[in-house]
């Protein structure tokens, strides 16, 4: 059963992960930062903004405190949506998973 889980969250995370990350993009990229060398997934994995390079800058103050926090949450919500989905998943099936896997 514990491969069952695992395969069933690699499955949502990944799910979750992308849509995560174009609300990321949609939400925080043009209002909290400008990143002119990352595209929309990889827009989600740090460092959001590239000291150094030009036109890259948070936009508001203490910029880089709030960003960091909001994609906490993100990431947090991703992990444990997924987590939480596979469980509900492995649960409600368990008879269903347990004949057709075994």
């Amino acid at each position: 059963m514990n491969k069952t889980f695992l395969l069933i969250y690699a499955v949502l995370f990944t799910v979750l992960f992308l849509f995560c990350a174009m609300i990321w993009h949609w939400q925080m990229a043009g209002t909290y930062f400008i990143c002119q060398h990352k595209g929309i997934i990889l827009d989600f994995f740090p460092p959001f903004v590239h000291l150094g390079s030009t036109g890259d800058i948070y936009l508001k103050p203490q910029g880089a405190v709030v960003v960091y926090t909001i994609w906490s949450v993100y990431v947090s919500v991703v992990v444990l949506l997924a987590a939480f989905g596979a469980w509900l998943l492995v649960r409600l099936y368990d008879r269903a998973l347990k004949k057709s896997w075994m």
